[in-house]
């Protein structure tokens, strides 16, 4: 299967000022999309699943998450003393409490508490030990993941997605698919938007009618794109958001722009830190405060899932956060000391810096949390639209040759007949944006030089030949 280059189909239009812009946005397109679109592919696929992990994770882990018992709930501390039993030399890293538990009332939903393990991977894994708040009975014990509280499955999901199963190393293939996915997306709408002359609408309508022409998978390639675009943009900036490197770059620029969330204030007040010393002598008196803090959170003004921590050290305070959750918006959480219940610290959702809000939001987003069923369904859509904008640009290059000949590339790009203040725009943007994203630096480099290779090799054939 080779490749060949090709002359564009143009019409006397076209060959003015728009031949230069045309092959140099098709063949940007063309060449990235032969040898990207295999990740971005494999990206989507896996994506698919995972958009509607959150609601197939509710289904898998319905036994551990349901409290079944009917009895009225006992207080914090005594579900945690159950929950040790499990792991009685692991320390308490958090716990996870449902919005429906109250001292005193009948709760549908088990409580979880945190461990941390050394053994795991990295600090974002813990065990959930999930318990009955009525019955203190253990219902279960399942791995946990992220500020997302992803279980085994949808962690499981995750790791595909992300590193496609093969640790730091799988990282590459989805960060180079993320990398590629905008200016995919971009150039494929300057192509669409520069091919859009009359009489090519016209020659274009004529084609369309030969059933299983390249143009009818063109026209559909070209639909599906316009009506992809935003989504194709959205998931370009968000994956690179968590990707390794163009995500140290992010992390750094955010860090110098200052658009970071601000940490929790947990310093005490010396005469509290001591009283709090002293009240903290054992685990069972920490414990203990675990429901004062809970109290105390709710009294704050705090809803929904809670997650209180316990403090480093006895001269910190607890912090009680609200944890990510469909349809809520804005996560808050507050500072409290153990022993007296008072509020030390507020760090409201809305004293965030706006960049950090919307990167919150943004991020909850992609991973189809934060309109729960409406958000994951969007996303399942959009990865079907990625699959089949793949297929049908596959389609598309090999109706380009002949038999089973693969199709053939657009013409060479036509620097020289670019305007100087194109190729200095064209030139900034793609150094910016390389320098953001490593690997689309890096892949595009790759291209170039086997372009140049191909296009050396076939001239040096044609040479022979005359």
């Amino acid at each position: 299967m080779t490749i060949t280059h090709d002359s564009v189909e143009t019409t006397p239009t076209q060959k003015t000022k728009s031949i230069p812009w045309f092959s140099t946005f098709s063949r940007i397109h063309f060449i990235a999309g032969i040898f990207v679109a295999p990740l971005i592919f494999v990206a989507a696929f896996s994506g698919f699943f995972y958009a509607l992990a959150p609601t197939i994770e509710k289904q898998l882990y319905h036994e551990e998450t349901t409290a079944t018992s009917g009895k009225i709930a006992r207080p914090l501390g005594e579900q945690i003393d159950a929950a040790r039993t499990v792991y009685p030399n692991l320390p308490v890293k958090g716990v996870q409490v449902p919005p429906d538990f109250q001292i005193g009332t009948i709760g549908n939903t088990t409580t979880r508490v945190l461990f941390s393990d050394p053994s795991f991977e990295s600090k974002s894994w813990s065990h959930a030990v999930f318990v009955d708040p009525g019955s203190l009975e253990v219902k279960g014990d399942l791995a946990q993941y992220g500020s997302s509280s992803a279980l085994p499955f949808r962690a499981w999901l995750s790791d595909g997605h992300r590193r496609l199963w093969a640790g730091d190393a799988g990282r590459v293939y989805s960060e180079t698919a993320a990398s590629w996915l905008g200016p995919l997306a971009v150039t494929g709408v300057l192509l669409w938007f520069v091919t859009r002359t009359p009489k090519q609408q016209g020659a274009a309508k004529r084609s369309a009618a030969k059933k299983g022409s390249r143009r009818v998978s063109a026209n559909r390639h070209s639909l599906i794109g316009l009506i992809a675009v935003p989504g194709l943009i959205f998931l370009c900036v968000t994956g690179l958001t968590w990707s390794h490197y163009a995500g140290d770059n992010i992390a750094e620029l955010r860090t110098e722009l200052n658009w970071l969330p601000p940490k929790s204030q947990t310093a005490l007040p010396p005469a509290a830190a001591n009283a709090a010393q002293a009240a903290s002598a054992t685990t069972t008196d920490l414990d203990a405060q675990a429901q004062t803090v809970l109290s105390a959170a709710r009294e704050a003004g705090l809803t929904g899932i809670l997650q209180v921590n316990p403090p480093a050290t006895t001269d910190q305070a607890w912090v009680a956060t609200e944890i990510r959750q469909p349809f809520k918006l804005q996560n808050d959480s507050v500072s409290i000391n153990g022993v007296t219940g008072e509020v030390v610290a507020n760090q409201p959702f809305s004293s965030w810096p706006f960049a950090a809000q919307a990167t919150a939001w943004l991020i909850q987003l992609h991973m189809g949390t934060l309109f729960g069923i409406y958000s994951q369904l969007a996303l399942a859509v959009l990865a079907l639209m990625i699959l089949i904008l793949v297929s049908y640009g596959y389609i598309m290059w090999f109706k380009r040759g002949r038999g089973s000949r693969a199709g053939k590339l657009p013409r060479p790009i036509e620097w020289s007949r670019l305007p100087r203040w194109a190729l200095v725009t064209f030139g900034i943007c793609l150094i910016g944006y390389a320098v953001l994203a490593p690997l689309f630096g890096v892949t595009l480099v790759a291209f170039m030089l086997v372009d140049a290779l191909v296009r050396a090799v076939q001239h040096r054939r044609s040479g022979e030949v005359a």
